[in-house]
């Protein structure tokens, strides 16, 4: 049972405040403050009405001049904001994750419900038809929100219930494309298109290459759809995580500190594992020429993405060890690239 006392207090609380001022003016102290709540927050506070006390559903509707049946539509859509920890503007259709949500990442300021506008527009408004959308994932567990972003650009958002942790992915278009050559198993063009994604979402695609600032800052709901298409389509055989894993399971660690004192033992020792190098005719060892990496499942665990022109946005550091214990040379522009990345990727909880 809904404890309805807290309810009942505010209620007489606020009535003790603005019963001596005009209707007109107390409605417009507590709706400015509502709205600027609101505004900042994403929370339509009229959600949290205690469904049980009409009496404070009446006192508010009649304080702010709602009708009941508003109140009850708000009530009615809090089911959304349950299930998919988010909420949608129904005026214009701009789409909120709620914080700390399992879509937070995937969410970004200025996104909006793209809507199909049906033929007779008289038969359906715009925010009954994201309605039917939402019902639909909430009913089947997976489902997909078209969206535009605040630069006009279409973009989906995937969303599944059904797994043990929810997920939310964000795909634009480039991602897109970059889910294509994945489902039809072109793992070198999509190892090629993974690279080219990250340029975009950067706005690196001028300078052809990604600085150290673009990796640290490399958007989570991006870095996490990328991700998980990878570990996805290869059946968890590859992936920026799995590779994360293997890197600090060979004792790297993802520090500033340690990116300036590694451990070329434990880097190499990375490389070898996923099998970007190999031994030469020489017995020392070399780096694998990229057109010679394993491109099929047949590969070792993490083998891909190589993502070979990484390092190329790097500067260099005149201060790092070169050669390795196995004659293998080193550069600190790889060295800098694959930490920075895997240090993003823990940032970003992935």
């Amino acid at each position: 049972m809904k404890n309805t006392r807290f309810s009942e207090k505010t209620e007489t609380t606020i009535r003790q405040i603005f019963k001596p001022l005009p209707a007109f003016l107390s409605g417009m102290i507590l709706g400015s403050i509502f709205t600027v709540y609101g505004t900042l927050t994403h929370v339509n506070l009229f959600n949290y009405l205690d469904s049980n006390n009409q009496n404070v559903i009446n006192f508010y509707g009649e304080l702010f001049g709602f009708s009941n049946g508003y109140i009850q539509q708000k009530k009615k859509f809090r089911g959304y904001i349950d299930a998919l920890e988010m909420t949608v503007n129904p005026e214009t259709l701009n789409l909120y994750a709620l914080p700390n949500s399992f879509c937070e990442n995937a969410i970004q300021e200025g996104d909006k419900i793209r809507v199909l506008v049906a033929s007779d527009p008289a038969q359906k408004n715009t925010f009954e038809s994201v309605q039917e959308q939402i019902d639909k994932i909430i009913k089947d567990g997976v489902g997909t929100l078209e969206i535009i972003n605040i630069n006009q650009e279409p973009a989906a958002i995937d969303i599944n219930l059904l797994t043990a942790e929810k997920t939310c992915i964000r795909k634009p278009q480039e991602i897109q494309q970059l889910e294509k050559l994945l489902q039809e198993r072109k793992w070198k063009e999509a190892d090629l298109k993974t690279y080219e994604v990250m340029l975009k979402v950067s706005n690196r695609k001028a300078e052809g290459d990604l600085d150290r600032e673009s990796i640290e800052n490399f958007p989570c709901s991006d870095l996490q759809a990328i991700d998980q298409l990878w570990r996805r389509y290869s059946g968890e055989q590859f992936g920026l995580s799995i590779q994360k894993q293997i890197y600090q399971e060979t004792g790297n660690i993802l520090t500033e500190e340690h990116l300036r004192k590694y451990d070329p033992d434990a880097y190499i020792h990375f490389n070898d594992l996923v099998r970007w190098i190999e031994t030469g005719d020489d017995g020392k060892e070399i780096w694998k020429p990229y057109d010679q990496l394993t491109f099929s499942l047949d590969a070792p665990l993490g083998h891909l993405p190589r993502l070979e022109k990484l390092e190329t946005g790097m500067e260099k550091e005149l201060t790092y060890q070169f050669i390795s214990p196995n004659s293998l040379p080193l550069t600190s522009q790889e060295i800098q690239a694959r930490n920075l990345l895997f240090s993003r990727l823990e940032a970003c909880q992935l």
